[in-house]
């Protein structure tokens, strides 16, 4: 027997951690110790800066071409009694992601992976890591709105006294001048970037219903265009990046040959390669 079996052997022979704190910490322990795949970078520098451009050139242009017109728009009444639009904007409230992901990762944590064999052990690893990630891309993109939010200080539209579209009051929490960015934007952007990674097949349902859902801020009155392109800018871009931070780790995604996102695993199909979806999927 070689010395891989012989390792094989020695671990699956160590008893599971007992309890449940000794599982999660064990699995974090197994996602630290991941041996790194160094062919690629997490941030590709010069797309990066590509992307940055044209994401600024379009929130500048919304800022210049539509706010203004948006806030006439608000101030007139336009935007008042459209009930689909808040119903629809529920679904960027990032606390149902949350709080089902980190549950699901919980249910899952109750059994060791050492307790299932051959197809179950896989499906029982990207089941936890799917949840991982699901929670970690939502909160911590929305942890960066909030701090710009707090940074920036944006007047809400219907909050805006003068002549122009732009109002700041920078370091303040108030609710009434966190405008910018959207944080329904970003939670959207966000679930939309996971959902395409995961799913890409599906990639033309979820694109439309996350634009759907980022875009109906502006139509109940409560952000600017330009909050909401920046929203999805942040949490579209973060998602990106950070499951390039997993393929990295050889967790969930791994790299291709020419520096795609894809699925690890087998006989996944059309759930493989995305090299064109929403222009994030980069031959570096």
């Amino acid at each position: 027997m070689n010395e891989r079996n012989n390792s094989t052997v020695i671990r699956r022979a160590q008893p599971p951690p007992q309890n449940w704190f000794h599982r999660v910490v064990s699995w974090f322990t197994f996602i630290h110790r991941r041996r790194l795949d160094t062919r690629f970078g997490v941030f590709p520098l010069t797309r990066l800066l590509v992307a940055a451009l044209l994401a600024g050139a379009g929130i500048l242009a919304l800022f210049v071409f539509a706010d203004a017109p948006y806030l006439a728009a608000v101030r007139s009444g336009a935007t008042k009694g459209q009930a689909f639009f808040e119903m629809i904007t529920y679904l960027g409230l990032s606390d149902w992601i949350l709080w089902s992901s980190g549950a699901a990762f919980l249910l899952f944590s109750l059994r060791s992976a050492d307790r299932f064999a051959g197809p179950l052990h896989r499906l029982w690893h990207r089941l936890m890591l799917t949840a991982y990630f699901l929670f970690t891309a939502v909160a911590l993109s929305g942890l960066i709105t909030n701090a710009l939010k707090f940074i920036i200080g944006r007047a809400r539209p219907d909050e805006v006294s003068g002549p122009g579209p732009w109002e700041s009051v920078p370091f303040t929490s108030d609710y009434d001048y966190a405008s910018f960015p959207s944080g329904h934007a970003t939670t959207s952007g966000a679930l939309t970037a996971c959902l395409v990674l995961l799913f890409p097949r599906f990639r033309w349902l979820f694109i439309p219903l996350g634009l759907l859902v980022a875009t109906s801020r502006n139509f109940i009155g409560v952000h600017f265009p330009s909050d909401v392109l920046a929203g999805l800018a942040v949490g579209t871009c973060f998602t990106w990046l950070w499951a390039r931070a997993f393929a990295r780790k050889r967790l969930l995604f791994r790299f291709t040959a020419d520096g795609y996102l894809e699925l690890r695993g087998e006989g996944r199909g059309h759930l493989q390669r995305w090299p064109e979806l929403l222009g994030l999927s980069i031959k570096q």
